[in-house]
């Protein structure tokens, strides 16, 4: 495995991680807590969670997961380039 083929390999790990950390039951900032909320919302109880806080975590992880993919598009392009020239 070359440099970039570990690189991107690194790259997709993590978005794979992050994703996670934005699904997992377990997570300060997993779905679990936005289900709960709506739900406490549907009923007219008070958020269960400092929603504001969740969910500008998760605009972290996803603006982060975007810039990964992006990083690992240009990664995958130039492999491909480099590939196609061989």
């Amino acid at each position: 495995m070359n440099e970039k083929e570990h690189q991107m390999e690194s790259i997709s790990q993590e978005i794979i991680n992050l994703k996670l950390e934005l699904s997992s039951s377990t997570s300060e900032i997993g779905d679990y807590r936005i289900i709960k909320t709506y739900e406490a919302r549907l009923n007219n109880e008070e958020d269960p969670y400092d929603t504001k806080s969740i969910l500008a975590k998760r605009q972290e992880i996803r603006d982060k997961i975007n810039a990964l993919q992006q990083k690992l598009d240009t990664l995958q392009a130039e492999e491909e380039s480099i590939n196609a020239e061989k």
